[in-house]
């Protein structure tokens, strides 16, 4: 029984990374009685297994028979809890649970443990919302000495990039993208078809996109394609085809936008992804209601099962995506205050951080406000979208709105903010003009409404 007793405690002072002399001056004896414990040489009276037990994270039961668990199992278990909790869509339990398994880490004195949770707290943040949050918390992963289990280095520099683009800083987006793309590069023994390279690869094209780099995003875009198609799975295929879809719409190629996201929707399906296949039926949609005839039947159906299904277990901002899009396909359908109701729950859902999504939103509430009559509360709504982009960086994005706002402008016989508006789009899309006289005339004071974007 005494050889056992001290196998136990060996076994856990070696998971716990605690010296002998350490652990015996943590107990109160010497060295020497602790090796002759270990080697079950000398029995343990019931104080001395109760002080272990507190020392080394367990209960005196599992010492002295090997019953009843360790704090390790405990936590483990609470991990597992953690993961299926994630996957299932309940983020805010999720955190709970990796957080208690953190501080459980520090006292257990498993550094493996504490990376594993770090990374689900990461996740679940990023699945609620705190985008920020995941930004420390991934930046911490990829600054520490230990990587979770279940993730690479280039996984956690793609989901850094996402999120600082969720964000809306798609300058830092860019510079981690570029930085884990060129760590791959210069790795020869880095797999630069595998799924996780391809994905950090689209994800930075989507990047690009959304500042309005389209000759950089394309030319990106086409050649991890083509990486893709060379060696790599269904999957890596399919995360190249997502994003090159999005850039060719934005290049005004409708039709090869078409082609390339039904090869990617063909593949995923093939695949059990299931939240990747729901979010890419936003994108999709997002498509088709800017195709000049768009069908807006087909749009809605994939867009009502996205929400459902991201509903379980999208994100936060996956979600807000298939809102917006929603509340876009009802204001084609000319129902304007249920376009308000949908890109407004998205906006809560966002909440009141400048994201980017958010601009998307603000841009349906603007357009249905419009047609509601809301003329003041549309321009306020274009200014805030706008205002976001050009935070964001998304100057060709900026521009787009200003544009929108200035024809609308135009319409209601507001010429001088009208003029004023399409002098933003022509500042956001770098054109400069020729600095005017100091006595300028009406057109060039604006209203304050237009003057100051953002500010209400």
């Amino acid at each position: 029984m005494s050889g056992e007793v001290g196998g136990r405690i060996r076994d856990l002072r070696g998971r716990r990374g605690i010296s002998q002399t350490t652990l015996a001056a943590e107990a109160g004896i010497s060295g020497s009685y602790l090796s002759l414990i270990e080697s079950g040489r000398r029995p343990v009276g019931s104080a001395l297994l109760a002080r272990f037990s507190v020392l080394l994270g367990c209960t005196a039961e599992y010492l002295q028979t090997g019953r009843g668990g360790t704090a390790d199992d405990t936590a483990e278990i609470d991990l597992r809890f953690a993961e299926l909790a994630l996957r299932s869509g309940d983020a805010e339990t999720a955190l709970d649970r990796f957080t208690a398994v953190l501080n459980q880490s520090d006292v257990l004195r498993r550094p493996d443990l504490a990376a594993d949770a770090r990374w689900g707290i990461a996740r679940a943040k990023e699945a609620i919302g705190m985008l920020e949050d995941a930004v420390t918390a991934l930046e911490g992963l990829l600054d520490g000495d230990r990587l979770p289990a279940g993730a690479s280095r280039t996984a956690l520099t793609m989901h850094l990039c996402r999120v600082y683009s969720e964000c809306g800083d798609l300058s830092h987006a860019i510079e981690v993208g570029e930085a884990g793309l060129r760590e791959i590069e210069a790795n020869e023994s880095a797999e630069l078809a595998g799924d996780e390279v391809v994905a950090l690869a689209s994800t930075l094209v989507g990047c690009y996109y959304e500042r309005g780099d389209l000759t950089r995003a394309h030319t990106l875009a086409k050649t991890w394609i083509e990486r893709s198609e060379q060696g790599g799975s269904p999957l890596a295929r399919a995360s190249a085809l997502w994003n090159a879809g999005l850039v060719a719409e934005a290049r005004g190629d409708i039709r090869s936008a078409i082609r390339y996201l039904d090869r990617a929707l063909a593949l995923y399906g093939e695949n059990d992804n299931s939240r990747a296949l729901s979010f890419l039926k936003v994108a999709a949609a997002f498509v088709m209601l800017r195709s000049p005839e768009p069908p807006l039947a087909d749009a809605e159906r994939l867009l009502m099962q996205a929400r459902d299904e991201l509903g379980v277990d999208g994100t936060s901002v996956e979600i807000a995506y298939a809102e917006t899009e929603l509340a876009r396909c009802r204001l084609l359908e000319g129902n304007p205050a249920a376009a308000i109701g949908l890109a407004e729950a998205a906006i809560d859902r966002l909440g009141p951080h400048p994201r980017l999504e958010r601009a998307q939103a603000l841009v349906v509430v603007g357009a249905a406000r419009l047609d509601e009559g809301d003329d003041n509360g549309a321009i306020a709504s274009y200014e805030l979208a706008a205002a976001d982009l050009k935070n964001a960086g998304a100057d060709r994005q900026a521009a787009s709105v200003w544009r929108e706002l200035a024809e609308a402008l135009a319409k209601l016989g507001r010429p001088d903010e009208a003029l004023q508006a399409y002098r933003r789009a022509a500042d956001s899309a770098g054109v400069s003009r020729v600095p005017e006289r100091a006595e300028s005339s009406r057109a060039d004071s604006v209203s304050g409404a237009a003057a100051r974007p953002g500010v209400h």
